[in-house]
């Protein structure tokens, strides 16, 4: 019995120094965390993005779903039924619904004011005024009217002619599903006064899920200082060039994982000075050069250099981070099908 006592007591100390070396073990180990970046193009990821629902609009091409801000003025569409109800353009299933569209300017009049009920208390006065509006004369014709000059337009419609697209990606965040929303805006193009109008009875004009079939998606995602298309500010074009890690430009950017480094571009007309061209005439001068240069300094930082100051500054990225999502649609008749260019901003901030 004596024996047996010695032999367990012998047994449960080695048990307890194996679990205390075993903890001091586990205890000098540095962490491993196994991550999945959310980005298709990332080649450090291994899952492709995945969108668990798309929902398609369409628009006629005169109508902009986004208010646009100008200082503090907002420039909006609203849209009614025929009953002028306000019609809610997220949940909109026939666009036939829709049939008046006001092109509302809101601001506020420091110059007047009204008194607040609520505090009794005199505030610039809040002014909404029409600029534009459309009716719907027909199943695919407009009239539109113009308050400021009081001119009226006949408008026909092409919904088979997609001119022009935006999205928008939705992440729940508890599930984490991704949720698309493609607004497609089709072509609308003013026709003689002299042709009547349709008088046709409207026909529901369902947005038809097959029509993804004829669309070809492309999804990009760049760092937020990044623009795909030029820009044009005033008679100045800003754009970027992006090129490899041999300083070779890269025409078609197709992962923009293998871009090392982007140029921005500013290119004008110089009034001031001329050159003489192939056929000994005078032309003003084109002027190109560079603004701004962007290097790849690993998997999550860039060096921007600023031109002609030189000025270094050190940039870190947040793919997980999306601040914008901008879309460059692509349409070939031949076929009858668009491919669409979704371009996805994350956040780069200063380090």
């Amino acid at each position: 019995m004596m024996k047996g006592t010695v032999f367990f007591l012998i047994i449960t100390l080695l048990c307890c120094g194996t679990t205390t070396l075993h903890a001091q073990d586990e205890k000098g180990k540095v962490p491993v965390f196994n991550y999945v970046i959310d980005d298709p193009m990332d080649k450090f990821g291994s899952q492709k993005d995945s969108v668990s629902i798309v929902r398609y609009f369409l628009y006629p091409r005169f109508f902009t779903y986004w208010p646009i801000d100008n200082n503090d003025t907002i420039l909006k569409y609203l849209c009614f039924d025929a009953s002028h109800n306000l019609v809610d353009m997220d949940t909109l299933l026939k666009i036939t619904d829709v049939q008046h569209i006001s092109f509302i300017k809101s601001y506020t009049d420091y110059l007047q004011t009204n008194i607040d009920t609520t505090d009794g208390k005199p505030h610039p006065l809040s002014v909404s005024t029409t600029l534009y509006q459309y009716d719907r004369t027909g199943a695919d014709t407009w009239k539109g009217f113009d308050f400021g000059s009081n001119f009226t337009s006949q408008l026909r419609e092409y919904k088979d002619n997609i001119v022009k697209a935006d999205t928008t990606v939705v992440v729940n965040p508890v599930t984490g599903n991704k949720q698309l929303t493609i607004r497609q805006y089709y072509q609308v193009v003013e026709i003689d006064d002299s042709i009547e109008a349709k008088s046709d009875t409207l026909v529901p004009d369902l947005l038809d899920t097959t029509k993804k079939e004829l669309f070809t998606f492309y999804y990009y995602t760049v760092p937020d200082f990044y623009f795909h298309l030029p820009k044009k500010v005033k008679d100045t074009t800003f754009e970027f060039f992006s090129y490899d890690s041999r300083d070779t430009l890269i025409k078609n950017v197709v992962d923009y994982d293998s871009v090392h480094y982007y140029s921005e571009f500013k290119s004008f007309i110089d009034s001031m000075q001329t050159y003489l061209d192939n056929n000994g005439q005078k032309q003003l001068l084109p002027v190109s050069s560079i603004t701004k240069r962007y290097d790849k300094q690993g998997r999550d930082k860039w060096l921007n250099v600023e031109y002609p100051s030189n000025k270094f500054t050190v940039l870190q990225e947040f793919k997980s981070i999306i601040v914008s999502v901008d879309t460059e649609a692509v349409k070939d008749p031949a076929i009858n099908r668009t491919t669409l260019n979704i371009y996805k901003h994350y956040k780069v901030i200063k380090e």
